[in-house]
């Protein structure tokens, strides 16, 4: 895979209660259990390391990364302007959390991936 054809990859969080923004893929992360609900954190809260930690450490995220990684990497090159959109209520938590971890993951295997949190003036 060329650095060149991959320049354009969007991984994006949002929340589904602002709408459904534009992109290619669409992925509901809703099945991660909230750290909003937990007593630590609250809907304002900012995400942080133990919010990361409390995320990414469940099992079917762990599951869930395993697979969407890969998924991208074969879809990225074949469109010059890829959008992976990943939601959950309010796209300040979950699904915010996990574009920043595939995004690390994906630069780690040499693949360039724009991260856009639309959700982030709300924070």
């Amino acid at each position: 895979m060329s650095t060149k054809q991959l320049s354009s990859v969007k991984i994006m969080s949002f929340g589904f209660k602002y709408g459904s923004p534009n992109a290619n893929y669409y992925f509901d992360v809703g099945f991660i259990k909230n750290p909003a609900r937990d007593p630590k954190w609250n809907f304002f809260s900012t995400p942080d390391e133990e919010m990361r930690n409390f995320v990414l450490s469940q099992k079917p995220v762990v599951e869930f990364l395993k697979y969407i990684i890969p998924l991208i990497k074969i879809l990225a090159p074949l469109d010059q302007a890829q959008v992976f959109a990943f939601g959950c209520n309010s796209g300040r938590h979950r699904s915010y959390i996990l574009v920043e971890e595939i995004a690390r993951q994906l630069k780690e295997c040499g693949v360039p991936a724009k991260i856009v949190h639309r959700e982030d003036d709300l924070q």
